[in-house]
């Protein structure tokens, strides 16, 4: 399979994977705003769409670099490249946050930053078993 068709399934996977984090963590993230805003949470779908493509251009330079450092495809070194772009990503999203919000938690940062670490980890795996 091609990089372009690989990148697509693969951010496909990425997608419905961290849509199904948020839902599944939905009442976590309702609450957690309620705390930091004191009104509802109101998703506002255009910017969700545009923090899709921004994360999709990040995964397609990762999805790059990957291929570029880790010629033999080695699992061990996607994890750790994974790990590490999952924490600059997330960790600086989730880190920024517990700075300028006042109920944002180290807590909360810490579950996030876990969460892009696991999804990035889990994208770059793939990613490297169906690019041939």
């Amino acid at each position: 399979m091609n990089f372009i068709i690989s990148f697509i399934i693969t951010f496909v996977i990425f997608a419905i994977l961290d849509v199904s984090w948020i839902t599944f963590n939905y009442n976590y993230y309702t609450t957690l705003c309620k705390r930091i805003q004191k009104e509802p949470f109101i998703p506002k779908l255009p910017a969700a769409m545009i923090a899709y493509i921004i994360l999709g251009i990040g995964l397609f330079l990762y999805l790059k670099f990957i291929l570029h450092e880790n010629k033999k495809r080695n699992y061990l070194k996607t994890i750790l490249y994974g790990f590490l772009f999952g924490l600059v990503i997330y960790g600086t999203y989730s880190f920024t946050c517990c700075t300028y919000y006042k109920n944002y938690g180290y807590y909360d940062a810490i579950i996030d930053t876990t969460w892009g670490i696991l999804l990035f980890i889990i994208s770059g795996t793939i990613f490297i078993s169906i690019y041939k």
